[in-house]
């Protein structure tokens, strides 16, 4: 198991209680493998999406087998609050339930949350991992967006202002089939701006890979047009020929 995970699980201690709510704005227990976790040890997240739905699956499956002594639907149920404000759910909840806080800013208090909101959920546990290793204070939005590049995807917009390095950190992260989510293809896009790339569609570049095969498509085409080689493109017979 991994440390975020761990970090996410250790929250729920067994047999502890019966009924949770959970503060998860980042949709964090929502993750399959921590789902999964969760049912093996006896947990059931439901979100409150509905108050009158929930209402009706918390008393008619839960609560009144728990008021009879019996386990009921789980050992334990979780309210998953996409939420800000505790204080909208109601009092009964909020009196009987053990409340836990999980989002982005408090497992990763050191980066800007609004950055890494807008990173994919898959990269969630490596950032993780780097945020633990080498986040030595707390950063601000455009020192983030550095700390995210330089550890999660191992790219340094300022070294890449010649074409030749530009294109061999594009290529690089194409090949390890990875992309920048927008956020960080627009920085580094901003970065370029002044400089002799400015006129290449940075961020689009960075962040699809439709889009990168593409330019080096055309690049390529007027590279063989200006050096006057023709290229046939061969075509499978149509059926019946």
């Amino acid at each position: 198991m991994t440390s975020w995970m761990e970090r996410i699980l250790q929250a729920f201690p067994e047999d502890l209680s019966q009924f949770w709510i959970a503060r998860d704005p980042d949709n964090l227990l929502l993750d399959e493998n921590i789902l999964r976790v969760l049912r093996e040890r006896g947990f059931e997240v439901l979100p409150f999406e509905d108050s009158i739905a929930f209402r009706v699956e918390y008393e008619e499956r839960y609560r009144a087998a728990w008021d009879r002594g019996t386990p009921g639907a789980c050992k334990a149920l979780v309210l998953q609050f996409q939420g800000a404000d505790l204080n909208l759910l109601p009092w009964d909840y909020l009196r009987h339930a053990r409340r836990v806080d999980l989002s982005l800013a408090d497992l990763m208090p050191k980066l800007n949350t609004s950055v890494i909101r807008q990173i994919d959920s898959t990269d969630l546990e490596r950032l993780f991992a780097a945020h633990n290793s080498h986040a030595s204070q707390v950063l601000g939005e455009s020192m983030t967006k550095e700390f995210l590049l330089t550890h999660l995807f191992e790219v340094n917009p300022h070294l890449m202002r010649k074409p030749e390095n530009f294109w061999r950190e594009a290529f690089g992260l194409l090949y390890r089939g990875v992309v920048l989510p927008p956020v960080l293809a627009q920085y580094v896009a901003k970065i370029l701006k002044d400089t002799v790339l400015g006129s290449l569609p940075v961020e689009g570049l960075l962040s699809s890979k439709s889009a990168m095969a593409r330019t080096v498509q055309a690049a390529w085409g007027r590279f063989l047009e200006e050096r006057g080689v023709e290229i046939e493109l061969s075509y499978p017979p149509k059926i019946g020929q």
